[in-house]
């Protein structure tokens, strides 16, 4: 394959073409605009960003190492298909890091730190009344991560960031269907019990607020899974109809 115009293979230049391409697939997969299982095509993709194979290539198998892509006997490449297989580990996961990461918060923020998470939270407040779902998402979470790295450990903030995006195609399949104006509120509301704990420096309250907030969100999501009408119509005459139909054949 043809390096890059302009560079020779291994420069500094082709990993910054093929670390691009990565950041930009990985957000058009985490944000469902390339759809689950959906194909990725090499050729198209090199067109797309102006590089050649090489980088994009190597930007899949970095996606592949995260378990967003797939790579097909054939060859071919694809979107990891959503599941809900493994939804019980992640939800563990994201529920001991929020209350680990929102207890730290409130034992050593700064003020520095406070004011961060008091406008992340201002902006959530904001897109809530104007903006769309992606606009209320990248507040969430921005806000999450202000209490995350207030927390000072780098390394759970590093993990909790990864489990936020993670979780994001769930979410977009699962929860932002359903946030209606009564989820919204309860979701501001849980956001102001966090910034109020953590302001005050009561770890207690801090990890209590971190996981009603987690289960809140997960009762949205189990809502979301519920028969839609499969319970709401009658079978009762078709069950009779059939036990009429047997009956007679006897």
């Amino acid at each position: 394959m043809a390096p890059e115009a302009g560079t020779r293979p291994g420069t500094k230049r082709r990993v910054r073409g093929s670390t691009a391409v990565y950041q930009v697939l990985r957000e058009d997969i985490l944000s469902l605009k390339c759809e689950p299982g959906s194909a990725l095509d090499e050729v198209a993709l090199a067109e797309r960003f102006k590089l050649s194979r090489t980088p994009v290539r190597e930007a899949l198998l970095m996606l592949a190492g995260e378990d967003l892509v797939r790579f097909l006997p054939n060859r071919s490449t694809i979107v990891m298909p959503h599941n809900m297989s493994n939804a019980d580990e992640y939800m563990d996961t994201l529920l001991l890091l929020a209350r680990a990461l929102t207890r730290l918060a409130a034992i050593g923020r700064t003020e520095t730190n406070l004011q961060e998470i008091r406008d992340r939270q201002s902006d959530y407040a904001a897109a809530l009344k104007t903006g769309g779902n992606e606009t209320i998402i990248a507040a969430d979470l921005a806000f999450h991560r202000a209490v995350s790295s207030a927390s000072g450990n780098q390394f759970m903030h590093n993990f909790f960031s990864l489990a936020l995006d993670y979780g994001r195609r769930m979410m977009l399949l699962h929860y932002y269907p359903h946030f209606d104006a009564g989820a919204r509120q309860s979701s501001l509301s849980e956001h102001d019990d966090i910034v109020d704990a953590v302001e005050r420096q009561d770890p207690d309250a801090a990890e209590n607020a971190a996981s009603r907030h987690v289960y809140s969100g997960l009762r949205v999501i189990q809502k979301s899974l519920e028969p839609k009408v499969g319970a709401s119509i009658s079978l009762s005459g078709a069950a009779t109809r059939y036990k009429e139909g047997h009956a007679n054949e006897h």
